[in-house]
């Protein structure tokens, strides 16, 4: 496989501003430090680069199946990394963008419901890659009385969690549904639908209606995505500076991921194992269960763009879809201030045996 990386002109940057988070953590941002690694002479010969981490966007699942292969099967080393050390998130843990913008990691993984605020709230970020085309979430409800689309929703009892809360109103907002002509109360687990407390809850596709069923309780659900908020999830952000100053290392980085996912893609029983076996198993997942949520997910990542231009990459009609979701959440950013995927189109530029 051709790994050609190009050098590209640097440019002054100012430094990483404080205060990031949409949970209103202030932070003081920094240049990266040892921990985030720093890349060797950009001169188009082969390189190698320092230790780095990832700050992943949750626990340990299936959800980071494509980093797993890629650090099992020696990719982020054949691009030259000496490590790469994934780094659990989860509700108490850093969050991706207070990780990167402090120097702490060098890649995180998010949502740009997250990244958006942080970025107008000072950090010198941006989303550089999107494993999910579509955004995971979901208004899951009974099979005997389904909710199928926003029409439905009147007079309906739905439960959201606080995390969620966010991505509901904007759903609203995108299909001009009045908050009052809905019931909207704290989801505590699942039980709340199948015990009848509710007429359906906002959750995850990867852990929705499919799981319900297979657990014994008919389930349907729509996406969000396919319903007003046509918005990129799991998204590859990294510091402008790593942008501008070590361009050969984030596309480094990019191509090792787009390759691990491609083998998890094809090979999901591998992928499930790594995941159940390895780096999940303090979770002590089901693997069925993590088996029905990996082949949910494939259904995000993998798209008719991705066949044209490559995993990872974001369309301009998607770069803009999730523009104008993230207006619905009253976060007002501009594509240009969100995204920058000129590396990840070098990256496929210099290697087009990856569309094979």
């Amino acid at each position: 496989m051709t790994r050609s990386f190009t050098a590209r002109p640097r440019r002054r940057i100012a430094g990483l501003a404080a205060a990031v988070a949409a949970a209103g953590l202030l932070l003081s941002a920094c240049s990266s430090d040892d921990t985030a690694g720093s890349s060797g002479d950009a001169s188009g010969a082969a390189e190698s680069f320092d230790a780095v981490s990832v700050q992943l966007s949750w626990l340990k699942n299936q959800q980071f199946a494509g980093e797993y292969l890629a650090v099992e099967d020696g990719l982020y080393t054949d691009a030259g990394f000496a490590d790469v050390t994934l780094t659990a998130g989860g509700s108490s843990a850093t969050s991706a963008e207070a990780a990167v913008a402090s120097g702490q990691a060098f890649v995180g993984l998010s949502s740009p419901l997250i990244t958006a605020p942080a970025i107008q709230s000072g950090a010198a970020l941006k989303i550089v890659g999107a494993t999910y085309q579509q955004n995971p979430f979901a208004l899951v409800s009974a099979t005997s009385a389904p909710i199928e689309g926003p029409d439905d929703l009147a007079g309906k009892t739905i439960a959201v969690s606080d995390s969620n809360t966010l991505v509901w109103n904007a759903f609203l907002a995108a299909n001009e549904i009045d908050a009052s002509e809905v019931t909207t109360v704290p989801l505590s687990d699942t039980s709340m639908l199948t015990t009848g407390q509710v007429d359906g809850f906002i959750g995850y596709t990867t852990t929705g209606a499919a799981a319900l069923t297979a657990a014994g309780f008919d389930a349907t659900e729509f996406l969000l995505a396919e319903n007003g908020l046509p918005m990129v999830g799991e998204v590859l952000v990294t510091s402008q500076e790593a942008i501008d100053e070590r361009p050969e290392e984030v596309k480094a980085f990019l191509l090792a991921t787009a390759e691990g996912w491609r083998a998890a893609l094809d090979d999901p029983e591998r992928a499930v194992d790594l995941t159940v076996n390895t780096y999940g198993k303090e979770q002590q997942y089901d693997a069925d269960a993590i088996t029905l949520s990996f082949d949910r997910q494939a259904t995000l990542i993998e798209s008719d763009e991705t066949a044209t231009n490559g995993l990872l990459t974001v369309s301009d009609e998607l770069q803009e879809g999730t523009i104008a979701s993230l207006g619905y959440a009253g976060v007002d950013i501009t594509a240009d201030e969100l995204f920058d995927l000129s590396l990840l189109d070098e990256v496929y530029a210099e290697n087009p045996d990856l569309l094979s």
